[in-house]
């Protein structure tokens, strides 16, 4: 039977009856230039097949000249994932960030998807597994916390997979993310805690009978996080002018304590100290030694202190104190909440607490500004009345 050449694969009828495609695909092996095929019953379904094998060909080349660094134009979840690590998120993601991205590969994502070629992950096979995650995946402290991760880790997880794949899709390895239509269940969100008036008097005299005092009249009054305090340096304070600046944040990075620059943007920020806090912090420098740069360096290194050291004496003073046990975060809560309560302004607040905008520091402290809006209802209704009143007298007196 004659060849049918279409330009860029022929078709042959064979001696069983059936047509067959052939196509070069451009790949040489062995100094030999390799050859596929494609089988079908009629001519026109094996032209149908083999146009469509030319045009997945030709994408796969396109792929390789265009991304020299593959060498497979389909790679694994886990190939994929390693040329991702190692020629994207070195340059682009926080060191943090990307830690964070690769304890989620190495503990949940690989060992259930590592093996699947990204072009054939899709939502649901994304959706199974994250579930998967979110009923049996916790690997440690099972009967403590039971099976599943929490609704904020898997959602961490879906994030680190969603970002991988998503320049996968940038690079034209699959057509679309299969992680972005994904949905994840929530959690009931926990219930903020916070001192009270009464017990951060309580608290604070506790700080000063175990001498770190000066390191939570600043948190109390300024809402810093943690790993911002544990980061200040002596040439953050302002004297002249009485602040602080934040630039900076101590967090653990692997097995290291590492200073990193803040969360976002907005947290790079001065802020005013009260006298209290700013001669307490004076105090504490004239005790130290001239060649101390650390605000509050660890008492056993004299460099970072540990995060971890500082909640677990938090967690004993609390005891002491009498007060309930609140993370140390609540204690970033507490400030707000009092500021609030106190009369300070959302968007003054928003920017001590150094958040993005004043609009989530209100969604977040909610209970505290719906109070304030009837404070000033309540004020608004006051006003009226008076006015109403003092009208009402004028009318009377003019009757009279």
């Amino acid at each position: 039977m004659a060849k049918r050449n279409n330009g860029e694969g022929t078709i042959t009828k064979r001696k069983d009856g059936r047509w067959e495609g052939r196509y070069y695909t451009g790949e040489i092996v062995n100094g030999k230039r390799v050859r596929k095929n494609v089988l079908a019953k009629t001519k026109a379904e094996c032209k149908e097949k083999l146009n469509k094998a030319i045009a997945e060909n030709d994408k796969r080349q396109r792929i390789i000249s265009r991304c020299d660094f593959l060498t497979n134009p389909e790679p694994t979840l886990e190939e994929w994932s390693r040329i991702w690590f190692e020629s994207f998120c070195a340059a682009s993601v926080k060191e943090y960030t990307r830690n964070s991205y690769q304890n989620y590969f190495d503990r949940y994502i690989l060992p259930n998807l590592g093996g699947m070629k990204i072009k054939d992950i899709s939502t649901v096979s994304c959706q199974q597994f994250l579930m998967k995650m979110y009923t049996s995946g916790r690997t440690r402290n099972v009967e403590k916390k039971g099976n599943g991760l929490s609704a904020k880790t898997v959602k961490d997880i879906k994030i680190a997979l969603q970002t991988c794949l998503q320049k996968a899709e940038d690079e034209g390895l699959i057509d679309t993310n299969p992680c972005r239509k994904v949905q994840l269940p929530k959690d009931a969100p926990k219930e903020m805690q916070t001192l009270k008036a009464n017990e951060l008097g309580a608290f604070l005299r506790e700080t000063k009978d175990s001498g770190c005092y000066e390191f939570y009249i600043l948190e109390i009054t300024t809402g810093l996080r943690l790993g911002e305090i544990l980061a200040l340096t002596w040439d953050d304070l302002d004297i002249k002018n009485k602040t602080i600046s934040v630039n900076k944040q101590v967090q653990r990075i692997g097995s290291e304590l590492k200073i990193t620059t803040p969360k976002t943007a907005s947290s790079i920020r001065t802020v005013a100290l009260c006298d209290e806090c700013f001669n307490q912090l004076i105090l504490l420098r004239s005790r130290q030694r001239l060649d101390t740069k650390l605000i509050f360096p660890s008492p056993i290194t004299g460099g970072l202190r540990d995060p971890s050291s500082v909640t677990r004496k938090l967690h004993r003073m609390q005891k002491r104190a009498g007060v309930p046990q609140i993370r140390f975060h609540d204690l970033r809560h507490s400030f707000a909440t009092l500021s609030l309560e106190q009369g300070m302004d959302i968007k003054t607040v928003s920017h001590m607490l150094g958040h993005t905008d004043a609009g989530f520091t209100m969604n977040t402290y909610m209970h505290v500004t719906d109070n304030m809006q009837q404070t000033v209802a309540n004020a608004m209704q006051s006003l009226i009345t008076e006015t109403e009143n003092k009208r009402k007298n004028k009318l009377i007196h003019f009757s009279a």
